[in-house]
């Protein structure tokens, strides 16, 4: 893969997440009345609030994306926003549970996230690419 095709899917892989990630940042007061952030405080047995996990979903997007678009740790948060993404698949979007209109929603963010894990499983099999922090830095 040419290292200008490796920038690019960076580029539009990382969008997903930097965007969330900003939105739920921005956000924050209702993200955290979000059904599935108060599915993974009940499941956390109540030990964290809904903002503290809110935040935390909103960190590992948005820096998690931001990683990935500058390539910088890009494995590593490749490996992180994977585990992310495979919590997200069984949490948010287990479209089997559900009818109507909230199934075909969430089955479509079922396998957009699919999607995402086949990409960021390239990424972490072929790296970053030399338009990347990390290919910099090799180069020092």
């Amino acid at each position: 893969m040419s290292d200008s095709a490796q920038l690019l899917a960076r580029i539009l892989m990382s969008l997903v997440f930097i965007i969330f990630g900003y939105l739920q940042f921005t956000n924050i007061a209702g993200y955290a009345a979000n059904p599935s952030i108060l599915k993974v405080v009940a499941l956390s047995g109540g030990i964290l609030s809904p903002t503290v996990i809110a935040y935390l979903v909103a960190a590992i997007d948005l820096f998690g994306g931001i990683l990935i678009l500058v390539g910088f740790q890009t494995r590593w948060a490749a490996l992180v926003l994977i585990i992310f993404c495979i919590c997200t698949l069984f949490i948010a979007h287990n479209f089997w549970t559900m009818a109507g209109p909230a199934r075909a929603a969430n089955m479509g963010n079922f396998y957009k996230n699919i999607a995402l894990i086949g990409g960021l499983l390239l990424l972490m099999n072929t790296g970053p690419g030399s338009y990347s922090v990390d290919a910099k830095m090799a180069k020092t």
